[in-house]
């Protein structure tokens, strides 16, 4: 069986690097084939500091610079960082991994060099993705076939070609995602378990806000669980459990916690949501900024976009509803 499963991850590998290429090279070629509908990426360079002489940037750069990298790219700059209060829509993650790759102890921090280093980096992570899909999958469902499947699946999604490809916060959050859900399969130590799962989701919420949603899972596991495998626990084990479960709790909420905590001491007051009972930058910035909120997203506008996610939405309901059949 181990072979097996050996042989299973080596082939979703493989064909995670061989997609990974192919997203690369045609990134890089149609940039230089076809005129580019964003031009940010081209004229960011002229916005930050020493920057501008990099002749490497157009060529190799630019076609991994496509809309909010803009942002990033620009923030990760040591002389810039969340300079307008917009930026705090966007989690300090990539824009850590973008400022340290790009410095050097002999040289100045490199645009170019922390694009193309967090791009090798995202890439690298992109590739071993599903192979953690493969083994939780398999994990889970006890099926071989439905699990390589998947993996195979996901290495073509519709977002892998881009976002996963460029110095985004996705592929960086899809892993840690990933990683600390294969860490909670983990039944020899469960407490351990959940505590490597709980860090991997804390990580995955420095790159995203919605990693918080993650620690539904480590409720899950260590109440819910227990109970539907019929575990026995004592009274001091169940309280301890519980405890230990809102720690984790806390410790994934933790990088959202602190992003919020730094606008309020540096942009209060003096903004609107200072006044409010529980003073939340991020949800008042999503909504004046990005125009996010309940139901906005739900207009007759977005009918098309509706149409094109409608095949593969029905696909994922029908394999839902047959699986659980």
């Amino acid at each position: 069986m181990q072979r097996t499963v050996r042989r299973a991850a080596a082939r979703v590998l493989a064909a995670s690097v061989l997609w990974r290429l192919v997203c690369v090279v045609t990134l890089v070629s149609s940039t230089h084939t076809q005129t580019a509908f964003d031009t940010s990426g081209a004229l960011l360079r002229e916005t930050i500091p020493g920057a501008a002489d990099e002749a490497a940037w157009n060529t190799w750069a630019v076609p991994f610079v496509r809309w909010d990298t803009v942002y990033f790219v620009g923030m990760a700059h040591p002389q810039s960082g969340y300079v307008y209060e917009q930026m705090l829509a966007f989690q300090p993650g990539i824009v850590g991994v973008l400022r340290w790759l790009g410095s050097s102890i002999h040289l100045p921090w490199s645009p170019t060099r922390a694009v193309l280093s967090t791009v090798l980096l995202a890439n690298l992570l992109s590739c071993l993705s599903p192979v953690l899909l493969y083994v939780l999958t398999r994990y889970q469902l006890g099926s071989e076939k439905l699990a390589l499947r998947a993996a195979l699946f996901s290495i073509a999604a519709p977002a892998s070609g881009t976002a996963l490809s460029s110095p985004t916060p996705e592929p960086f959050f899809s892993f840690l995602a990933l990683l600390g859900l294969t860490c909670l399969c983990w039944d020899r130590a469960p407490r351990l378990a959940r505590l490597g799962a709980a860090v991997c989701f804390a990580g995955a919420t420095f790159f995203r806000a919605n990693g918080v949603l993650w620690s539904g899972f480590l409720v899950w596991h260590a109440l819910w669980r227990p109970w539907i495998r019929r575990v026995p626990r004592s009274g001091v084990a169940w309280v301890g459990d519980t405890l230990m479960a809102a720690g984790c709790v806390l410790l994934v909420w933790l990088p959202l916690a602190l992003q919020q905590a730094f606008a309020y001491v540096h942009l209060c007051p003096g903004r609107p949501w200072c006044q409010d009972a529980v003073p939340l930058p991020y949800s008042y910035i999503q909504a004046a900024y990005w125009d996010v909120g309940l139901g906005r997203y739900w207009t007759l506008a977005q009918v098309p976009n509706f149409v094109l996610a409608a095949p593969v939405l029905l696909m994922g309901a029908w394999a839902s509803v047959a699986q659980c059949a």
